[in-house]
């Protein structure tokens, strides 16, 4: 059971353009079924270590995946380096690869994201779009670079495409899948660089949610906080 409101993921291989490695293709629906995996593992990870031990079953319940997607999506994380064997908890250990409690993580929604043992929002996942590959990829990419002063994501698109290697013109849709699911909040900001006066800024939902437009209104009187946050 996962007892967290957030876990510590391990963020390194996301700022090196670990991203770029995910691509649509032959074997887009294995990214897919990769990332999911990855986050159900990080969730599950014990924050000194960042082992988690896992069945098959559990695994499945919890991303939605069958068995043989299954099997294919740790042998595609233990490829990039992401996932390792974790020996001491058995066959069913698992080790997230860089982990280090004191840096180099990102904050990842855990809890909140769950009911029972399942995540609602995987089962979504179809495995045949590229959309929904570029959604992880961006949603990972966020919890990478989010502002821990502003809790915002300071990335244009440019940026999301430098890291990500999404197709600028993919990303608009990438994002829908994540409002969509209520993975990701839009708020809507002044921006002087933008004709309509506003622009987009997004959040991760479930992180820090007390911390938006909102309450940080005062915080950021007189500033164009589009500017500050180089938002979308």
């Amino acid at each position: 059971m996962v007892r967290l409101d957030w876990v510590r993921l391990p963020t390194r291989w996301i700022e090196t353009g670990g991203l770029r490695e995910f691509r649509w293709g032959t074997s887009g629906g294995a990214g897919i079924a990769a990332l999911l995996t990855l986050i159900v593992i990080a969730q599950h990870a014990d924050q000194t270590t960042g082992s988690a031990h896992l069945t098959y079953d559990r695994l499945c319940l919890a991303t939605g995946l069958s068995r043989p997607t299954l099997a294919a999506a740790l042998t595609r994380l233990r490829s990039l380096d992401l996932v390792e064997p974790a020996p001491a908890l058995g066959q069913s250990g698992y080790h997230l690869v860089g982990f280090d409690p004191n840096g180099g993580w990102g904050k990842l929604p855990a809890r909140r994201l769950y009911v029972g043992d399942t995540v609602p929002a995987f089962a979504e996942f179809k495995l045949r779009n590229v959309n929904e590959l570029n959604a992880l990829k961006i949603y990972l990419l966020f919890v990478a670079r989010r502002d821990r002063e502003t809790n915002f994501i300071n990335l244009s698109y440019d940026g999301i495409e430098a890291y990500s290697g999404i197709d600028r013109a993919r990303i608009k849709a990438a994002l829908n899948v994540l409002a969509v699911l209520n993975l990701v909040h839009v708020d809507r900001v002044r921006s002087s660089t933008h004709e309509a006066g506003v622009a987009n800024a997004y959040r991760i939902v479930h992180i820090n949610p007390y911390q938006h437009m909102g309450t940080l209104g005062r915080t950021l009187e007189g500033e164009d906080f589009a500017e500050r946050a180089d938002v979308f």
